[in-house]
């Protein structure tokens, strides 16, 4: 028995020194690691994002085999039970077809009429501008000078002279597109088998999980598996229900102030606030210039009304919609945030608020666990 434990012991000592030696190697050529795992991350690129396109996918999916369930239940039809999820994937495509092209026809064409307009605006209005800034005894002399300095002949001819670095950089951005485009067909080609397959595939994983760990450890594995997606799905679908009446409200308070593009910056507003608490901040900047051909007045009044329906909605929409679905504090959550933009920008924003909500589940569970075991109360 004593051999045993001396042997198991050594074992673990010895998995502890190679694991040690190892981290060593890695950090002291922390560069051709990090580019072989570039290199790794960048062949399975496609699988990636064909596994993150699945898991969006997978909650209006889910939702939509749910409806067909409830049919299925009421009057059985084998066809229909066999065909629910190809028939949820296509109505989900579909959707979100529809959606893109709605935004897609609406938006841009706004955005250019109204981009349009202001330039025409300033161009026209400049050099009144800068009578009436004189007028008040500003200095307008060295943005005259700017403006008279500008040369349409020599930046042509600097152009001209550069056209090789232009054309080696247009290049590399077309490459990168071409890339970013050859991962998006592939991914999608990828979610679709995923998303075909996900019982299989759920099943699969767990026998591998079971058949290389101890049962407690594939338990936790399954049990944590299990919870990140129901708090991930939870969120998806809460954020979606959030920026869809956050948009109604907006249409609403717009069409009744008639305010122009009332449609188009409700919709732009619904869409940004999917990016939790910077997201609606960054459509009323889509608003304003929208807005801003009509005059400051009514820039400054729409202002106004946005933060109006904005603190209607924190205070009383969010918390109920989002707040309870992902089960964190709003410290934490604001925490998420920080974290998640600093990380990875606005992905990362989106990413966190949901990984945080697990981590902290994951802490409250393990926490109450051991103070259960100790006999502790905290009050």
């Amino acid at each position: 028995m004593e051999e045993k434990e001396t042997k198991a012991k050594f074992k673990q000592n010895l998995i502890l020194v190679i694991a040690g030696v190892a981290l060593l190697a890695a950090l002291m050529n922390f560069k051709t690691v990090a580019g072989v795992i570039g290199t790794v991350i960048g062949l399975f690129m496609p699988l990636i994002v064909g596994g993150v396109i699945a898991f969006i996918l997978n909650v209006p999916m889910h939702f939509f085999e749910k409806q067909i369930d409830k049919v299925i239940r009421k009057k059985p039809v084998r066809l229909l039970e066999k065909l629910k999820s190809p028939i949820s994937l296509i109505i989900t495509v579909i959707l979100f077809a529809v959606i893109i092209n709605f935004i897609a026809g609406v938006i841009f064409p706004n955005l250019v009429e109204s981009l349009t307009s202001i330039g025409a605006m300033i161009k026209n209005s400049y050099p009144a501008w800068l009578e009436k800034a004189a007028s008040y005894g500003i200095d307008t002399s060295f943005i005259s000078r700017q403006l008279a300095k500008i040369d349409f002949s020599s930046i042509t001819e600097n152009l001209k002279a550069n056209s090789g670095k232009i054309l080696f950089t247009a290049g590399q951005a077309a490459s990168g597109v071409f890339s970013a485009l050859t991962n998006l067909g592939f991914g999608l080609v990828f979610a679709v088998y995923i998303l075909m397959s996900k019982k299989k595939l759920g099943i699969q994983a767990k026998k591998i999980a079971y058949a290389y760990l101890k049962k407690e450890a594939a338990d936790e594995i399954c049990d944590i598996a299990s919870l990140s997606y129901k708090v991930f799905s939870s969120f998806l679908s809460g954020q979606c229900l959030e920026a869809v009446i956050l948009g109604f409200m907006f249409f609403i308070a717009l069409s009744i102030g008639k305010f122009p593009y009332a449609a188009t910056i409700a919709l732009i507003i619904g869409a940004m606030s999917l990016i939790p608490f910077v997201g609606a901040f960054i459509g009323m900047a889509f608003g304003i210039l929208l807005i801003s051909t009509e005059g400051l007045r009514r820039v400054i009044v729409f202002v106004i009304v946005f933060l109006v329906v904005q603190q209607i909605e924190g205070q009383i929409v969010y918390p109920r919609v989002v707040g309870g679905s992902v089960g964190l504090p709003a410290i934490w959550t604001l925490l998420a945030v920080v974290v998640g933009g600093k990380v990875s920008g606005i992905f990362g924003i989106i990413l966190f608020i949901p990984l945080f909500s697990v981590l902290y589940a994951l802490l409250r569970r393990s926490v109450y666990t051991r103070l259960k075991k100790k006999s502790v109360t905290v009050v």
